[in-house]
């Protein structure tokens, strides 16, 4: 007597639990970074990444852009970024915004000022014009635009501010005998006791909010912080900045990146630089310092923060798709750092891709990648002024 309504009560719950499972799949958010695995094999003289689907990004329809204005913060990661527009715009003979060795080094055009015309850069060829700045100088919008063509995407980059804080500590070897950890404890606690005077004056140290300075924050703002101004200056570099890199998602940003840009897979491709393999008792200091510096650099964190967070909102705009080219450049990455650092096999294949036509990189390519600044340097007046620089 009760097989009846057994069976209806199953049948409603089957309906009910049919129409549930609709509407979460029609709700469901397909952009939920989640991980793409790809397949690849190798054999004994080449190794293959092929993904094949019915989407194609390339060959894209839209031109390259090929002005660019990067730049280069110090202790960022900027020289692995600088590299992949320099072997761009050799390989293209685009001409280079120099130095006219006006400061130290001539890879420097300055580390107080922006670009002065007839002062400290190097008038471009007859019958040429600028297309790439991306050696170090501090950003002055008015400044860039009086020297590159309207069309320029401008590219910055910045990093988390103590891993930058600690590198800049190690590079320019503020301690002698390997004591970082006990100048940067040392350093921290004197600006807590006393207004340090390298305050007054962020164009004479590299200590002192470097990332906002070479942003050209209002200097005021480095004595006298206030957060409605701070937001209001970053709302006018959210504006003029088509992507600003994230240290710490390299390879994120370089696929957004050649997505802004219209290039080519291979174009983007790059091996570290700078990268500092040593040991250093840096790796010892603890939150307590991490806290100190966080007050003093108030500025470069806001920086920071801002633009890790519209990374990944750039990032997201794109759909699921971006995700899995981030997998594939990963992977991609990740067999070319091998390739490079071994001779067993003459050539690495990259077979055709959703994202890329086949391409073949050699081992000269590697030797292309690794090159120093003041390599590409010479090589760009060699090619634009036929002559070297003297440093």
């Amino acid at each position: 007597m009760m097989v009846a309504p057994v069976t209806k009560i199953c049948i409603c719950f089957g309906i009910f639990l049919t129409l549930f499972l609709c509407l979460m799949t029609a709700n469901y958010d397909y952009h939920t970074l989640l991980p793409n695995y790809w397949k690849y094999r190798n054999t004994n003289q080449i190794a293959v990444l092929n993904k094949v689907s019915n989407y194609r990004y390339f060959p894209t329809k839209q031109t390259p852009s090929q002005h660019i204005a990067f730049l280069k913060v110090h202790k960022t990661g900027s020289t692995t970024a600088q590299g992949i527009f320099l072997r761009y715009g050799l390989k293209r003979n685009l001409t280079f915004v120099v130095a006219n060795n006006k400061s130290t080094y001539p890879n420097v055009i300055s580390i107080e000022e922006s670009v002065i015309p007839g002062y400290n850069i190097v008038p471009p060829p007859k019958g040429r014009r600028y297309e790439i700045l991306c050696f170090h100088v501090v950003y002055n919008r008015s400044a860039f635009e009086g020297i590159m063509p309207n069309d320029t995407k401008y590219i910055g980059i910045v990093r988390e501010p103590f891993q930058q804080f600690k590198s800049i500590i190690r590079y320019f070897d503020y301690a002698k005998h390997n004591k970082y950890a006990q100048f940067l404890r040392q350093f921290l606690q004197n600006i807590t006791l006393s207004k340090n005077k390298e305050n007054h004056n962020p164009a004479t140290t590299v200590l002192n909010n470097r990332m906002a300075f070479e942003f050209n924050f209002p200097l005021h703002l480095f004595d006298s912080f206030s957060l409605h101004e701070v937001k209001q200056y970053l709302q006018k570099l959210d504006e003029e900045f088509d992507l600003v890199i994230i240290n710490e998602y390299m390879e994120e940003s370089v696929v957004l990146l050649r997505r802004m840009l219209n290039w080519d897979v291979q174009d983007v491709l790059f091996v570290n630089l700078n990268v500092n393999q040593g040991s250093s008792d840096l790796n010892k200091v603890g939150l307590k310092e991490v806290r100190l510096y966080r007050k003093y650099a108030a500025l470069d964190y806001e920086l920071y923060n801002f633009f890790l967070k519209r990374l990944w909102k750039q990032i997201n705009s794109y759909g699921h798709d971006i995700l899995e080219e981030i997998s594939y450049y990963k992977l991609l990455r990740k067999n070319l750092e091998s390739f490079c650092n071994s001779k067993e096999t003459p050539i690495l294949i990259v077979e055709e891709s959703n994202w890329s036509s086949s391409f073949q990189v050699t081992h000269e390519d590697c030797d292309f990648m690794r090159q120093g600044e003041f390599w590409y340097l010479n090589e760009i007046m060699k090619q634009q002024y036929s002559k070297k620089t003297v440093y």
